[in-house]
């Protein structure tokens, strides 16, 4: 099936009406665009069943800006009207190909179960006071640590995990789910990050506000030692 153009006005009932959607946002002076224009079209012939669709990003600039496409060649992947890809370069054939088999494979009815309990808790606080997190750290709750591996052995909260921020996405599958997480760091600025990008992977999560620093001031607890986990 050929290619075919999209602007503001049919973009998106193309990817709500069409079960799987590539989107190739693109320019003509664009080097690396015309480089993967064939590779597109010629993936576009060998999947009938997809819609391979363009946006000339010059023509279509406020288009491209709702997008937030900030380098070309971008290409997204919409599955049952949900962006689940997004990436800017020119892919060679067999990556694009790996992208079609992804997004072909999705479970999208938990794609969807993960956009609601996103949606759910954008309406939720992303942190809590050091006194809410009193009785909640007393009831034995998930509680994680995103300091440096130093700064928890110096002086953490009974029974916080340790898993640093900068190794959360590694360990994602660590992270105590599917109850409630509570995020601990040092004043509360890292863990509110960390609550940011747990949350958008589906997950519960709430920073503790002034963290072990409100907690200790407090004159509560902090015990040293081993790893609650291994870092």
């Amino acid at each position: 099936m050929p290619t075919r153009d999209l602007t503001g006005a049919d973009f998106e009932s193309t990817i709500t009406t069409n079960d799987i959607v590539l989107v190739d946002f693109w320019a003509a002076w664009c080097g690396p665009c015309r480089q993967f224009a064939p590779v597109f079209a010629a993936a576009s012939e060998k999947h009938p069943d997809i819609v391979f669709a363009k946006v000339d990003t010059e023509a279509e600039q406020r288009l491209a800006g709702a997008a937030q496409v900030t380098s070309i060649p971008t290409l997204m992947a919409f599955r049952e009207g949900v962006l689940v890809f997004s990436q800017p370069g020119a892919l060679p054939a067999a990556a694009l190909q790996q992208v079609i088999d992804g997004v072909r494979e999705l479970d999208m009815a938990d794609v969807h179960a993960q956009m609601a309990r996103q949606k759910d808790l954008l309406g939720k606080p992303r942190e809590i006071s050091a006194d809410d997190f009193v009785p909640v750290q007393a009831e034995g709750s998930n509680v994680i640590d995103v300091r440096e591996p130093a700064e928890y052995r110096a002086g953490h909260v009974p029974g916080a995990l340790l898993i640093p921020l900068g190794r959360l996405p590694e360990k994602l599958d660590e992270v105590p789910a599917p109850r409630p997480v509570y995020v601990i760091c040092a004043s509360g600025n890292r863990s509110l990050r960390a609550t940011d990008f747990l949350r958008q992977n589906g997950i519960e999560a709430y920073s503790v506000a002034g963290g072990t620093h409100a907690w200790q001031q407090a004159g509560r607890e902090l015990v040293t030692g081993p790893y609650a986990t291994v870092p």
